[in-house]
């Protein structure tokens, strides 16, 4: 279905930046692009600083590597998101054919695609291209918005998977599932949350500001 790009209908509100970190929080600044497709908000965001020389290096070991994405977004002036996306990647590489596997599981659709170049899988699992982050009713006309969005490198535990799924299902209205505030709730508690830093390699990502303006 086509859609309409951000110059459109999802107008920023500040200049293009470079890419920053801020010292105090260790959180980067990155542009994203923002554009509506049917009835969803669609972004595209990379994010190349997850695999340091040594961790692509050691993609080609045969041990598989996971990408957990979760990409927040928030009204600003607002504590809780207003709806919540994953993305999931798993690469691996074939020993025996030489070919290095990628599997992705994006917004509930899974692809397995095959690079024969280890920087190409290394791209393949680093970038968002238009995925689906909200739905519009979510995203009101006028308001300013931003996403904040969390990476994570081969993830220790499953749990917060589950937590997540759980969190994608909740009822209609419910901006967190019960019990589990400190993972899904405030903007500071996901930058802050100890469970992350289980991770092989944490990225803390912030998208610049914008705001849906009438078709």
């Amino acid at each position: 279905m086509p859609f309409r790009v951000t110059a459109l209908v999802v107008a920023a509100l500040c200049v293009a930046a470079p890419a920053r970190a801020d010292s105090d929080s260790a959180i980067v600044h990155r542009r994203a692009h923002f554009a509506e497709r049917g009835n969803e908000l669609v972004m595209t965001m990379r994010f190349p600083e997850l695999f340091d020389a040594a961790a692509e290096k050691r993609l080609s070991s045969g041990f598989p590597a996971r990408v957990v994405v979760r990409i927040y977004v928030y009204r600003a002036g607002v504590d809780e998101p207003v709806s919540l996306a994953v993305a999931r990647y798993r690469v691996v590489y074939d020993l025996w054919g030489e070919v290095y596997i990628v599997r992705s599981d994006l917004a509930g659709r899974i692809v397995d695609r095959h690079y024969r170049d280890r920087d190409a899988a290394v791209r393949a699992v680093t970038q968002l291209s238009s995925l689906p982050i909200a739905p519009l009713s979510a995203v009101a006309i006028g308001p300013h918005y931003f996403v904040a969005a969390v990476v994570e490198l081969n993830p220790v535990s499953d749990k917060l998977l589950a937590e997540m799924r759980r969190w994608l299902t909740r009822p209609a209205g419910q901006p967190t599932v019960a019990g589990e505030g400190s993972v899904f709730g405030s903007f500071v508690s996901v930058f802050v949350n100890p469970k992350l830093d289980e991770a092989d390699r944490v990225v803390r990502l912030r998208s610049q500001p914008f705001y849906r303006v009438p078709r």
